[in-house]
């Protein structure tokens, strides 16, 4: 199915107005009195005036080219309001739903020609999972896994002389949130005449948009920040170019990973706020940094935010509204697992969960979450000590979020 353009009215609104009205409201055949919100479209099947109007329907577009709908793994309208959203949101020319972050990188990484035979570049610094994914699906296949640090300035002529099919990047490592020069990584593999992937999902299209950056496809676990309330699961892929949009979606109905109706529902909710949330997520994140870097018991903080962050002027230069973003890791002094399981069991506001995004604090322990598969040595070379907790910081009031921070460090300590 062909993605449905952003209608032209969007062009001259700004991003914080985009995220609001996003999506789409008046639909063919709909009744008078249009609700402002989409409505949940929950019907697996659609029914049309005449077989002959199904058959074209199963072109995926109508005469007039908005999106025709058949079977629910095709496409729902409620997964399309979000597509189109995002796609104005992040400037791209179409988007396709999943029902997860990881079904949309797997998707993406298809679609862009990886498999038997190619090459793929990619952060050293990936999620977990993501790196799971190359190893335990692409590997076996004989696709070519150089994984490498895209942080480097090696990074250009490592590129180069790989000559990938693939380069895969992220705006912000996890856990310890360092910057990849996207505009450089997005030069060099046009250059080689690579498809370049970033997942933006920790920076999202308020703070950056890598589209404008060259990159070809961006992907979005929409679990976090573009739902930002931790009650539901999925993932987006954006492009740049139409014929990779039509193999991502392509690649969507054979894997079968649609995203449910009741999930974009909710999402597109969480988009109408994320301007909002971002500005108090990053707000929040520069103060708990500043203040953690005081604290007798923080051996480091890591947030890009920090003028002594390596790559601050990166992320200055990068990065929209002077934000830095709601994720930021530290080390206790303490380099003890031990401890670190004490502090955590201290906190009182900020809770010990594994994602991210959301309106709460979350804290999590990337040995024991994110890269627990690694051994001790490896998460050393990645430069993850056992000290090291992440904490995606939330929207409550800051002065609380410290104080439940500084209370479980001295209980954790004692």
């Amino acid at each position: 199915m062909t993605q449905h353009k952003p209608q032209d009215h969007t062009a001259n609104w700004h991003l914080e107005t985009v995220l609001v009205h996003g999506g789409f409201r008046k639909r063919p055949n709909d009744a008078a009195g249009t609700p402002t919100i989409p409505p949940i479209y929950a019907s697996t099947t659609y029914l049309y005036e005449s077989v002959e109007e199904l058959d074209k329907a199963f072109n995926g577009t109508t005469p007039d080219g908005d999106p025709a709908f058949v079977y629910a793994r095709q496409g729902n309208r409620s997964a399309n309001a979000l597509e189109i959203a995002l796609t104005q949101a992040e400037g791209g020319v179409g988007a396709v739903a999943f029902g997860s972050g990881m079904g949309a990188i797997h998707a993406a990484l298809v679609a862009a020609g990886l498999g038997a035979g190619t090459k793929i570049v990619a952060s050293k610094d990936l999620y977990g999972t993501t790196i799971g994914l190359l190893q335990k699906l692409f590997i076996p296949v004989s696709t070519q896994v150089v994984l490498a640090d895209l942080c480097s300035p090696d990074a250009i002529a490592l590129i180069r002389n790989e000559e990938p099919d693939v380069v895969y990047a992220e705006t912000l490592s996890n856990p310890l949130v360092k910057l990849v020069d996207l505009d450089a990584i997005s030069a060099v593999a046009k250059e080689v005449g690579a498809v370049s992937i970033v997942d933006s999902t920790f920076i999202t299209p308020y703070l950056l948009r890598p589209i404008e950056h060259g990159f070809d496809l961006v992907v979005h676990s929409t679990t976090k920040y573009v739902s930002g309330h931790g009650d539901t699961t999925g993932g987006m892929v954006i492009s740049a170019r139409n014929a990779l949009l039509d193999q991502v979606r392509t690649f969507s109905m054979l894997l079968g990973a649609m995203l449910s109706p009741f999930d974009a529902h909710l999402m597109l909710r969480g988009l109408r706020t994320l301007a909002l949330r971002m500005e108090r997520h990053c707000s929040n994140a520069l103060q708990v940094a500043r203040f953690l870097q005081q604290h007798p018991a923080i051996e480091r903080v890591y947030y890009p935010g920090l003028p002594d962050h390596p790559q601050h002027d990166l992320a200055s230069r990068l990065l929209d509204h002077e934000l830095y973003g709601g994720l930021l890791a530290f080390e206790l002094k303490a380099q003890s697992r031990a401890v670190v399981y004490r502090f955590m069991n201290s906190t009182q506001l900020c809770l010990p969960a594994t994602t991210l995004g959301d309106v709460f604090s979350l804290l999590s322990y990337p040995p024991m979450s994110s890269h627990r598969t690694l051994s001790d040595a490896e998460r050393k070379m990645l430069g993850i000590n056992e000290g090291c907790v992440r904490l995606s910081v939330g929207i409550e009031s800051v002065e609380d979020i410290m104080h439940d921070l500084d209370q479980a460090l001295h209980s954790s300590s004692s």
